[in-house]
């Protein structure tokens, strides 16, 4: 099986419970939207952590619950995955439109190395706008690949949705058109709380 390469993670703003997510979602659910699997389990990930900056003898680590708030977007990628960087120029696209305060992509590597590596593999690719972040600890992989959907589609680029109780709300696993209409339409019912 080849190494996982692209996966995303989204933590999104919502006051929607877990359950009204489920019921109010599936207006939002067409054109590239389609086909998006909502969740009803409960799998916590607002402790898991990220690196987003090294100064050479100190690591500045975050947990994605401290992030909640606006939508984030997490995305696992390695500099050999050509899926992985159409997949962030398009995530990128969905920031500019969204703006920072509404959204961040936290773009996670898996390349060996320190954060500085990373930014240097956004910045070769010509992605500009993320910041660069890498794993904590790959624990956060194990964590994500229990997810019985992520085993049987395999290790493309794939989104987990988050409400902002840490709570996995809903997955894609295939490259989509983040930038289109009926996404960001998604991301605004998410982020002002209508779904």
């Amino acid at each position: 099986m080849r190494k996982l390469i692209g996966f995303s993670l989204v933590l999104l703003a919502s006051l929607s419970a877990s359950n009204a997510f489920a019921a109010d979602v599936d207006d939002y659910l067409v054109g590239d939207l389609s086909g998006l699997n909502v969740k009803a389990g409960e799998v916590q990930v607002a402790d898991m952590k990220v690196v987003s900056d090294f100064n050479g003898t100190k690591k500045t680590v975050e947990t994605l619950g401290e992030k909640a708030g606006k939508a984030l977007i997490v995305t696992f990628y390695g500099r050999e995955c050509l899926g992985c960087r159409a997949h962030l120029r398009s995530l990128a696209a969905l920031q500019r439109e969204m703006g920072d305060d509404r959204m961040e992509i936290v773009a996670l590597s898996l390349d060996e190395g320190n954060i500085h590596q990373a930014k240097r593999t956004l910045d070769r690719w010509g992605i500009e706008g993320l910041a660069p972040y890498t794993p904590y600890h790959l624990s956060i992989l194990r964590d994500l690949t229990m997810d019985p959907d992520f085993r049987r589609n395999g290790t493309g680029p794939a989104s987990v949705i988050i409400g902002p109780d840490g709570l996995i709300k809903a997955t894609s696993y295939r490259l989509r058109h983040w930038e289109a209409p009926e996404t960001i339409a998604f991301f605004d019912a998410l982020a002002d709380g209508k779904i």
